[in-house]
């Protein structure tokens, strides 16, 4: 349809080179086999029996949302069947919110934390590729540009409400909305995101712990119909059409042209905004799955010495090397005052271990015979060759 091709196009200019692992920390969240807000519901023959359904039916469907979470779209279809599973094997605990019940039926919404070991060895045995690292979280922006004039927070801003509506914060790419608050407003203006100011963009950013802003500006081009038209007025204009932009600002910056979008004849200014604001998320967190992708039949071992002025300094590596999903096991061959010999067992080929030092400020090269692990801004010595992350951009 069209509004998946208008995503595909955008995200591919915009995330064309910007999706490999960022140097940050992407590691293994324990959020990220957690699902929440699953909505369960089971009549039975009395309230215990019910309970007991509705739970079983509810931790199932959980699963089956985390193996979606992990698996690209494109490997979706040969995920196993959790109707077939012993599901308590993966449950590692639940939570039960608004709960509601009577003497037949169960109603509640529940929390399920699944254990990672079962479900990694669960896609493994169904032969798919999955990733687990989560991004560190973008401050999205929706900027909408009306026949009102330009909107930037909550009120009166049917871009900002279709995100508020839309966004799934349990992706792997972590999308993060503002409260909107009067301290968010105090900071940043309308004008100052029309103007991309860099400094005012990256000081809303740091309330949200991030380093990253993408604004999202969405400007009416068609016969949308001011905030308050009546339903029957706003048909009789046709479909609203909008052109989408998405600029990011922080670590990497990208600015791009912008692209159009017309509703169908039966959608409304709020339907289109909303699969919009669906369209880029799943493109988006396909792109950052597809980076990085966990490769399980592929492995190999690494034995590096890793320079250290401390013992301090072998605590934090080790501790970050052991975050890392590409890496599956540190042994230590040998320890001395200023150096330290290790084994790195890691998942996938050399290139995605390179890519997940990257991401923990590390980087590999190569001395002789010997591989090198030092902090990414350690100058190399004289003759060292880099390695091949470290030059591909």
């Amino acid at each position: 349809m069209l509004q998946s091709r208008f995503c595909h196009a955008l995200i591919a200019a915009w995330f064309g080179l910007t999706l490999l692992p960022a140097p940050g920390h992407a590691e293994v969240d324990p959020a990220v086999f957690q699902v929440s807000g699953i909505p369960v519901d089971a009549t039975a023959k009395d309230a215990v029996t019910a309970r007991s359904q509705a739970l079983e039916q509810g931790k199932r469907a959980g699963l089956e949302r985390l193996m979606h979470r992990l698996v690209p779209a494109e490997e979706q279809n040969l995920l196993p069947s959790v109707g077939d599973l012993n599901i308590e094997r993966y449950v590692r605990n639940f939570e039960i919110t608004s709960e509601e019940l009577s003497s037949t039926r169960y109603i509640a919404q529940l929390t399920v934390g699944y254990e990672p070991d079962a479900v990694r060895d669960l896609l493994q045995s169904a032969g798919v590729s999955f990733a687990q690292a989560r991004s560190e979280p973008i401050v999205v922006l929706p900027l909408y540009e009306g026949p009102d004039g330009a909107r930037l927070w909550p009120d009166s801003n049917p871009w900002w409400q279709a995100w508020e509506q839309n966004l799934e914060p349990e992706r792997l790419l972590r999308l993060v909305l503002p409260l909107g608050d009067l301290e968010d407003m105090s900071s940043l203006s309308v004008e100052q995101v029309q103007a991309r100011d860099r400094a005012a963009l990256m000081g809303l950013a740091r309330r949200y712990n991030s380093e990253d802003a993408l604004v999202v500006t969405t400007r009416s081009v068609g016969p949308a119909p001011p905030a308050g038209t009546p339903a029957e007025d706003a048909s009789a204009q046709g479909p609203p059409t909008v052109q989408v932009t998405m600029d990011r600002i922080g670590r990497t910056e990208q600015v791009n042209p912008p692209e159009t979008v017309r509703a169908r004849p039966d959608q409304t200014l709020e339907d289109l905004l909303g699969e919009v604001v669906r369209g880029l998320q799943n493109s988006l967190d396909e792109r950052w799955k597809s980076a990085n992708l966990l490769r399980l039949d592929q492995a190999g071992i690494m034995v590096v010495d890793i320079p250290i002025t401390a013992l301090s300094d072998w605590v934090g590596i080790n501790k970050g090397l052991e975050s890392l999903p590409e890496v599956s096991q540190v042994e230590v061959d040998a320890f001395a005052r200023d150096n330290v010999r290790a084994q790195i067992r890691y998942i996938g080929d050399q290139f995605r271990l390179e890519q997940a030092l990257a991401r923990l400020g590390l980087m590999l090269s190569r001395e002789g015979d010997l591989w090198l692990l030092r902090p990414t801004g350690a100058l190399p010595n004289p003759g060292e060759r880099p390695s091949a992350a470290s030059t591909s951009f």
